[in-house]
């Protein structure tokens, strides 16, 4: 009898040191895990900064660059319309210079029409001069009027032109900025995206080695201990 009564007795001993024994297991795995899940958080957080600083430098290479092309298709549009100021002021030069030419030719075959007309009543046909010279100047003043008028359409003409080119060139420029800044908006989405999933994927690889030494194990506080221990590690 006293010796089946120890036998009662050294089991639950036995029972108690195996499962302390199991206990402290499973608390070293317990700290194994939070370890790993340090680990992988400051993996995690890592990739988030790189992540950041790749994009943030993307962004900011990509704005220089639209900068630089900004101000050379600035500088280039305003050589551009120098070159044409340029030429325009030439042209109206040339034209003035023909004007000048053909009002002086104007002003000699004027005097040359007086100085007939004088010799004309000096022989005593004054009526006839006077008609004459009549229809002469209102020819003259016709021709010179519908000369000063086809030069003035041109001119206006030539300036709608260039205002054209120069609205063209702008438009050009400003759809080439929204294109640009729309280029840069969908790069920095599609950087927060490829950082999101990266940060999703880790936490679901972090869970998934949370949950599987635990499963293994059918004792209600650790596992109450493990939830706690991965509650805070991501709060």
């Amino acid at each position: 009898m006293s010796k089946k009564g120890r036998n009662k007795g050294e089991k639950p001993e036995a029972l108690i040191v195996a499962l302390q024994a199991a206990n402290e297991d499973l608390r070293t795995k317990l700290t194994d895990i939070q370890i790993e899940l340090h680990q992988e958080k400051s993996k995690v957080s890592k990739l988030e900064r790189e992540k950041t600083q790749e994009a943030k430098r993307i962004r900011e290479l990509e704005q220089r660059k639209h900068t630089v092309l900004v101000t050379e298709l600035k500088a280039k549009l305003h050589e551009e319309k120098m070159k044409e100021l340029q030429a325009v002021r030439e042209n109206l030069i040339k034209q003035h210079e023909q004007e000048m030419s053909r009002t002086v030719k104007l002003r000699d075959g004027e005097i040359q029409r007086l100085k007939s007309a004088l010799c004309a009543l000096r022989d005593g046909s004054s009526d006839k001069v006077r008609t004459a010279l009549t229809i002469e100047a209102r020819e003259e003043a016709r021709k010179l009027f519908d000369a000063e008028r086809i030069k003035l359409l041109q001119e206006i003409a030539d300036l709608k032109t260039a205002k054209k080119q120069v609205d063209e060139a702008l438009s050009n420029m400003i759809q080439a900025d929204k294109i640009k800044a729309g280029d840069l908006r969908s790069e920095h989405q599609s950087h927060q995206e490829a950082i999101s999933k990266i940060k999703w994927e880790s936490e679901r690889d972090i869970r998934r080695l949370v949950s599987n030494p635990v499963q293994n194990h059918s004792c209600p506080g650790v596992q109450r201990a493990v939830g706690l221990a991965f509650f805070r590690c991501f709060s």
